[in-house]
């Protein structure tokens, strides 16, 4: 598969004057005193050139087809004051910003809200209340060679747009609680060559009823590093924390294809296959998982929980250890087998443990306005070019792609449950997965012994409930307690049958409660 047939490039430019001189350049603030006054008098297809300096303001662009330039990206800095909503809210469409930074804003950096035709190059945002970068119910669009730090949701968001018709290349992502979070999102959406690294999770595509649209399809993500992102030290709200730990995340995704990836050193998981659980449980499914090498993750490099749906295919994956074992033997791309569901229900227990902790409140996280400014960025290789549409060709110096050193390396599991994870989640781990399995081998047990020793039962009718049992999951040892006359006195299959799992679900809800 090359690299072309992601190539957003392909797609037709909205930016009609593309490359061509702009019908005027309007200097902020040799021209106007500040920034909204000459958004508020540029014309379609103006070039807005904005000095170095510190800028208290939040722009609202209302007119379509503008390009909106900072002359340099580390001088040129909207700043927020911890009170101002959004650095820039972008209304119309067609509107290219660049070469600037956003920081301390309640909201968003870099905000573009239904319209058709964005680019992001060579921006800044940090230590922002929300998003960093954000695109919502909008298409047709770019980010490129971009920062974002110290955001408390995602430094990336591209949502609510199907097809999106988009790409983010050559960005960084890093101390934000998620590097990149897509909520309904997909369509021609290219996730590429970009770093992601030290945020809580890594890139985070999911599906929610409370965004118009579910669920969350198609969305390739290629060539990427994505790296150490266990930071539990970064901003984060409460819908955020479940997935921390982990490096590609598909929570309740469909038919996305994750390709060419270096996945390193993640205290839970490389690369996940979740279900979402909202007003409905989303199953993921049509996921494709191939050629990415994965290295020293705390459980298991590759991981499919269960409640999967089915065709979620892993091949050619260069790995330590996947969850459930012989994952790329079982679910390999093109095999029959991939065409079913299924996958470790220890998966689910950990994310589900965070959930609670997130809801509880029981985790602490840094103060998103305590962030500090990064380093200085590489800036436009010259801010005195024309405007040049939406999709641009790539150019600038090109990412370190080198993985870096972690201090997290394999862990011991045991039937799945990786038991170098905090002692708790250990503990719940254990009662969560293996009980059932233990109530389960029981029923099993108890149903075969009872059936074997009835003298009165003729032989057709033993083979039959004892086909019933084996060969009818869960319900099959079920219905013999209830309806097979058995000699077990009624109030002890009861118990076992009914009481058990009873007694089962309300100490798991007790622990949730007491130790997540």
């Amino acid at each position: 598969m090359t690299d072309n047939e992601f190539s957003p490039w392909e797609l037709h430019n909205t930016g009609e004057q593309s490359g061509k001189a702009p019908t005027a350049i309007l200097r902020v603030p040799e021209d106007y005193p500040t920034i909204q006054a000459a958004v508020k008098t540029a014309k379609a297809y103006a070039l807005i050139s904005i000095a170095p300096g510190i800028y208290h303001e939040a722009v609202k662009v209302r007119t379509a087809h503008l390009t909106i330039r900072g002359r340099d990206r580390n001088g040129v800095i909207l700043d927020g004051n911890f009170k101002l909503d959004d650095g820039f809210e972008v209304l119309a469409d067609d509107v290219v910003l660049e070469n600037m930074t956003a920081r301390h804003f309640v909201g968003n950096g870099f905000f573009w809200t239904g319209v058709k035709g964005f680019r992001a190059s060579y921006l800044t945002a940090y230590a922002n209340g929300d998003y960093g970068l954000f695109a919502y119910g909008s298409n047709t669009g770019q980010f490129d060679h971009d920062l974002a730090v110290g955001q408390p949701d995602s430094g990336f968001y591209i949502g609510y747009c199907h097809p999106c018709n988009a790409v983010i290349t050559n960005v960084i992502s890093e101390d934000n609680a998620l590097g990149y979070s897509g909520t309904n999102a997909g369509g021609n959406l290219v996730i590429r060559d970009s770093i992601w690294r030290d945020n809580m999770s890594g890139i985070t595509p999911n599906t929610l009823d409370s965004e118009p649209d579910p669920p969350e399809d198609d969305t390739t993500i290629i060539n990427n590093l994505v790296e150490n992102n266990n930071n539990f030290d970064a901003p984060a709200n409460a819908l955020q924390y479940p997935t921390i730990g982990n490096g590609i995340v598909i929570t309740g995704g469909n038919n996305n294809l994750i390709l060419n990836n270096r996945v390193n050193g993640h205290m839970y998981y490389g690369i996940l296959i979740v279900p979402n659980i909202d007003q409905h449980l989303w199953q993921p499914g049509g996921n494709v998982t191939e050629n990415n090498i994965i290295t020293n993750s705390g459980v298991a490099d590759l991981a499919l929980s269960t409640l999967s749906a089915g065709n979620n295919c892993f091949s050619d994956n260069k790995v330590a250890r996947t969850s459930p074992p012989f994952l790329q033997f079982t679910h390999a791309c093109g095999s029959l087998q991939a065409r079913g569901g299924g996958g470790d229900p220890s998966v689910a227990i950990g994310v589900l443990d965070h959930f609670m902790q997130a809801n509880l409140g029981r985790y602490k996280v840094r103060d998103w306005k305590k962030v500090p400014a990064p380093a200085p960025q590489p800036g436009m290789p010259d801010p005195t070019i024309n405007p040049q549409g939406i999709f641009t060709t790539i150019e600038g110096k090109p990412l370190d792609m080198t993985a870096a050193a972690t201090s997290i390396s394999p862990g011991i599991t045991l039937g799945g449950l990786g038991l170098a994870t905090p002692f708790f989640e250990v503990i719940l781990g254990f009662y969560m997965y293996y009980l059932p399995l233990a109530l389960y081998a029981a029923w099993i047990s108890v149903a075969t012994w009872d059936i074997v020793r009835r003298g009165e039962m003729k032989g057709g009718t033993r083979i039959g409930w004892l086909a019933v049992v084996y060969l009818v999951p869960v319900l099959g040892p079920l219905a013999y307690y209830l309806f097979g006359k058995s000699e077990i006195p009624r109030l002890t299959r009861f118990a076992l049958a009914i009481g058990a799992p009873i007694v089962y679900l309300l100490i798991s809800v007790l622990l949730l409660l007491l130790i997540s």
